[in-house]
């Protein structure tokens, strides 16, 4: 290898080669001094002392003069530079052509992996809660992932640790089975296959954990296999007659009170609702979430989702009798025949398509963004890519065939200019005004909150105005001129969704939101595709009258946040 000034003597010797092409082709796991093999969840090799030393210094200096950006979105929150394949400082250079020569010919010839010769490379810092989410890198031409590690004594207790997860029998990740602590001076790599689901899991020191990321490129793969969508289970509405004034503050049902919450949610298609629940039903219900004996379940897949879900079946009965509130065709005719003007007939509301989930949330748990193209239609079991002459390249081809749950890294993190339109999708948010900054249909992180100090105040004098939002008849944020397909549950004129949260725990013993993150509804189709975001306040009612291609988007909470919230989310669909 003519790079041996960059890399230690033992990469290059022959002894080394054999010993290592052996291994990773066998399904064995292995470790020695300079080497450590990983057989699952999937393949991973870490060679250890990769470097000289005398060059990494050199190398964290001049990486030390590259800007690094901080980025946060829903996937990710780090810094990185941008691609250093241009840059002029001398050590990098030497170490970029280094891997697009000699690396690129070591791992051609040691795993068998045919590589085209082009190397992507950055450099990505992580701070204290600073993490990268499940992904699994399979875009375009990647072929093997890369991270080599510049951070000296890292320990398990500063988080940060590249997790690897196994995945079921439908491809789709599951849970972290292998966790590599970062080392220093060490390059560790893997093929990307449609397994190779990853994350660099939360920061949780003051220390930075430091890193030179990317991926060896080589041919674009021909197929890339489908996952099927978690299942959505649907619940029965009943008949059951309930007194709505004794769980309905008595100022939400008053007919002047329902026509202006009518009023805004034809014009705004969500209403906020401070106060919904008598304080003492409230209160009672909030204790009761704390009950041991209700059993919680982890949801995923953790590319999509994670946290837990109660089962009904263990609720004490106040929460159980709170469940069928909302099965109840006498609320949900008070929701949508009163609150939002649909008028639908007894006969239709008892058609109603509805889910219900009480969710429980503490640190670590997030929802991610994702694409249905990631998912197969009952007739569709792969989608194959269309080899053409023009000017399309490979990557823009995969990048139109697949929208990856990938993000962007390695278990680091490289924005490629090609991006997938999940990757395209999440700039635009990214891109997204503040909301002090939005338009003025779109004040809506100001509204809700100037609603929740005078809320109950202006409803109790049945005044209960809403009129701060606007928009125009063709306008409205939630209604979209694309139709979905037959099988989504809300499209055309006469179909609709209705989600109404409400949340508990949500605020410190002193009133004050355990975090400022919010629920976000985002259309990921759209420039600034985030279109309302519901503050996390408790005893509030949010209505969110809307298209299913609009996403429901809960953030990660961090190793910061205290104890448990919980989050009572149902949706009804025609």
């Amino acid at each position: 290898m003519a790079g041996q000034t960059l890399f230690s003597e033992h990469i290059n010797s022959a002894k080394f080669q054999e010993e290592f092409k052996k291994l990773w082709h066998s399904q064995s796991d292995f470790k020695s001094t300079n080497l450590e093999i990983i057989s699952k969840p999937f393949k991973v090799c870490r060679i250890s002392n990769f470097l000289r030393d005398e060059i990494i210094e050199n190398l964290k200096c001049e990486l030390d003069r590259h800007n690094h950006t901080r980025r946060a979105l829903d996937l990710y929150q780090l810094e990185k530079t941008e691609d250093l394949s241009r840059a002029t400082d001398k050590c990098i250079q030497r170490l970029n052509r280094s891997f697009q020569t000699d690396l690129v010919s070591w791992m051609k010839r040691n795993t068998d992996i045919e590589l085209n010769g082009k190397v992507s490379m950055s450099s990505a810092r992580y701070y204290d809660t600073d993490r990268l989410l499940c992904h699994d890198d399979n875009m375009g031409d990647r072929r093997i992932a890369y991270i080599f590690y510049l951070t000296e004594t890292w320990s398990k207790e500063d988080g940060g640790a590249l997790d690897l997860f196994d995945t079921d029998e439908d491809g789709s990740p599951r849970k972290t089975m292998k966790s590599l602590i970062p080392e220093y001076n060490s390059l560790v790599f893997f093929e990307v296959v449609d397994t190779s689901y990853h994350q660099v899991a939360e920061v949780t020191s003051d220390k930075c954990r430091w890193s030179i990321n990317g991926w060896f490129h080589g041919p674009l793969k021909q197929t890339f296999p489908l996952r099927r969508e978690p299942e959505v289970t649907f619940v029965p509405t009943n008949s059951i007659e309930v007194d709505l004034h004794s769980w309905i503050s008595d100022a939400y049902l008053t007919p002047n009170i329902m026509v202006q919450i009518q009023e805004e949610v034809e014009t705004s298609s969500y209403t906020f609702l401070k106060g919904f629940l008598k304080e003492s039903v409230y209160q009672r219900i909030a204790n009761d979430l704390t009950s041991r004996d209700i059993s919680w379940r982890m949801i995923g897949p953790p590319d999509m989702r994670h946290y837990e879900i109660a089962d009904e079946q263990t609720l004490p009965k106040l929460l159980k009798d709170f469940c069928h509130l909302f099965k109840s065709i006498f609320f949900i005719q008070l929701l949508l025949n009163k609150y939002t003007g649909l008028e639908l007939v007894p006969d239709e509301i008892k058609g109603l398509k509805m889910t219900l989930e009480l969710q429980r949330w503490s640190s670590g748990c997030y929802t991610l963004l994702y694409d249905r193209l990631l998912f197969q239609d009952a007739s569709d079991e792969s989608i194959e890519l269309d080899q053409h002459d023009d000017d399309v390249s490979a990557d823009d081809a995969a990048a139109s065939a697949r929208a990856s749950t990938s993000g962007f890294s390695t278990g680091e993190i490289n924005l490629d200019a090609n991006g997938t339109r999940r990757e395209l999708k999440r700039e635009r948010i990214s891109d997204s005004p503040s909301p002090a900054n939005l338009p003025d249909k779109k004040k809506v992180a100001r509204w809700l909150d100037s609603q929740s100090d005078v809320g109950m105040q202006v409803s109790s004098k049945h005044e209960h105005d809403m009129g701060e939002i606007s928009s125009s008849p063709d306008e409205k944020l939630f209604r979209s001129d694309t139709p979905a397909s037959e099988d989504d549950s809300a499209s055309g004129d006469d179909e609709f969704q209705l989600d109404v949260i409400i949340q508990f725990h949500a605020e410190d013993a002193k009133g004050k939101p355990k975090t400022e993150d919010t629920i976000d509804y985002v259309d990921v189709s759209e420039h600034g595709g985030v279109l309302i975001q519901v503050p996390m306040r408790n005893n509030h009612l949010c209505l969110v009258y809307r298209s299913v291609l609009i996403s429901r988007l809960q953030k990660y909470l961090n190793h910061l946040y205290d104890g448990y919230s919980y989050t009572f989310i149902c949706s009804y669909y025609k």
